[in-house]
């Protein structure tokens, strides 16, 4: 592992840290700014790491399979690059469900 992709995986960390702060402040408040800030916070959360997740070297991808590398560019592609119609309730749900997730996986990997 290159000391690029452990740089890498160690922000995606962060920045899933700083998504659980947000989760943690409730979806009321998720969707009770009327300018949508926290939505936008979490938009550019997950834009963020899937530019981490970009970084990575196709054999720190290849060697841990279980994480779902492809869906979080993806997530990342389409915020970033479909500026009108996010789903903010999918940006929610990302934040919330699977960002916990791949915070175990990373974990879970020696670097």
């Amino acid at each position: 592992m290159t000391e690029r992709d452990v740089a890498a995986l160690k922000e995606i960390v962060r920045l899933c840290g700083i998504g659980a702060d947000l989760v943690n402040r409730g979806h009321d408040w998720y969707v009770g700014d009327p300018d949508n800030v926290p939505g936008l916070a979490a938009e550019s959360l997950v834009i963020k790491i899937g530019e981490n997740v970009a970084r990575l070297s196709s054999a720190t991808t290849s060697e841990h399979p279980d994480v779902p590398w492809s869906l979080i560019k993806r997530m990342r592609d389409r915020l970033a690059h479909h500026y009108e119609g996010t789903d903010y309730e999918a940006v929610w749900d990302t934040l919330a469900s699977d960002l916990p997730v791949i915070v175990r996986y990373i974990e879970s990997i020696e670097y």
